[in-house]
């Protein structure tokens, strides 16, 4: 068998670039032959990938936001077209395609090969809270023209919880299957604290993370209201907001802080590496993730690996796992959430531990990526016997 992954940029080790890189190790492990098929790749990931096979374009195409504006929504039409040629170029030397984000899912069609769409969302093709008139007619016609591709390229759906399972059969009208993501319990859990207090001088402040991207959907701006009301309550209060901060949304995010005078309370890192991540879940009290229902699955559970308290969105996608899992706050008012945890931490921690226990023993990526694997398997198989 011979896999052929897809995705649109290998630009940032963020979760899906996470998902791709451990199925490619683990296939690779397994002696399947497979390859990664991107437009374009950092060198942060490129040196993550070194041992694995990277197939990319001769012409450089630039990673472009999922932006605002019209003509940043049609320039997509360019990407998808690379994504396509590139593919029908190699798609032949493999039985099986594996997509992954927007838009890879447009990439193979009309040419019929087996496919499996591990969807860590459905798009929302370009998000945007107010969308202009000529941006919502683009993203209706987009959102018609995304339900027949998919049922007409993509074999068979996998997702990660059973919130993005409804989604997917609304939308499309196909069941999907449901993989739990894994998480690097080993990697995470060892993380240096002393390190980032040093780096950012958090000692002595009570420290509320949030990791991912700055963006619409990551809602950050929901993390910078909590400071705005709890900073005379607890007056060390500090929020870093570790992610990339070259979005529309991130400037005004920031205009925001410098409106309320609130710098003294919060940071915004820019990129940092998977280490640096790493040892802020250490170094944090608490993770605060208003996250809406695009992405941000897998920080909650890194931060239960260093023991940490966690409070997420009701909309957040695997919100109905921990709040069955009882391992984490889910709620939508923040602040009250924050004070909890503040005024009692023993409970919280205790809680955290339980979470903590519960990746180590169900969220592994050895078992996501051996259920990915038994999806390729049945669908081959399936296919020959036709």
């Amino acid at each position: 068998m011979k896999v052929l992954i897809v995705h649109p940029h290998m630009v940032v080790y963020g979760g899906a670039e996470t998902v791709i890189i451990k199925l490619a190790q683990y296939l690779t492990k397994k002696d399947v032959e497979n390859a990664i098929l991107t437009l374009s790749v950092s060198p942060e990931l490129f040196e993550v990938c070194k041992n694995l096979r990277l197939i990319t374009p001769a012409r450089k195409y630039p990673y472009i936001l999922r932006s605002t504006s019209f003509f940043n929504a049609v320039g997509l039409v360019n990407e998808i077209v690379g994504l396509r040629t590139l593919l029908r170029k190699n798609v032949n030397s493999f039985d099986i395609v594996n997509v992954h984000n927007f838009p890879a899912t447009w990439s193979l069609f009309p040419t019929y090969k087996p496919c499996v769409w591990m969807c860590n969302e459905p798009p929302d093709l370009w998000n945007n809270p107010t969308p202009s008139a000529p941006l919502r007619i683009l993203r209706d016609i987009g959102w018609q023209v995304d339900k027949i591709i998919i049922n007409k390229s993509v074999t068979s759906i996998c997702v990660a919880d059973e919130f993005n399972a409804k989604r997917v059969l609304e939308r499309y009208g196909k069941q999907p299957e449901i993989i739990h993501y894994g998480v690097d319990y080993d990697f995470i859990s060892k993380g240096n604290r002393k390190s980032m207090l040093d780096k950012f001088c958090l000692e002595n402040k009570f420290v509320l993370l949030q990791v991912g991207w700055i963006t619409h959907q990551k809602n950050q701006l929901e993390s910078v209201n909590v400071v705005k009301r709890l900073k005379d309550d607890i007056p060390n209060i500090k929020l870093i907001l570790a992610g990339s901060d070259r979005s529309p949304y991130a400037r005004i995010l920031k205009e925001y802080i410098r409106k309320y005078n609130l710098e003294n309370h919060i940071l915004l890192t820019g990129h940092l590496s998977k280490e640096s991540i790493r040892d802020l879940y250490h170094a944090c009290d608490v993770l605060l993730h208003p996250v809406r229902h695009q992405g941000g699955w897998l920080a909650p559970f890194e931060a239960l690996c260093a023991s940490k308290p966690i409070i997420v969105s009701r909309e957040m996608t695997a919100s109905d796992i921990i709040e069955r899992e009882k391992i984490g706050v889910v709620t939508d008012n923040f602040v009250e959430a924050v004070l909890n945890i503040y005024n009692n931490p023993k409970k919280y921690l205790n809680m955290a531990k339980k979470g903590k226990q519960f990746v180590a023993n169900e969220l592994s990526w050895e078992k996501f990526c051996e259920r990915m694997l038994k999806v390729f398997e049945r669908i081959i198989n399936k296919r020959k016997v036709y």
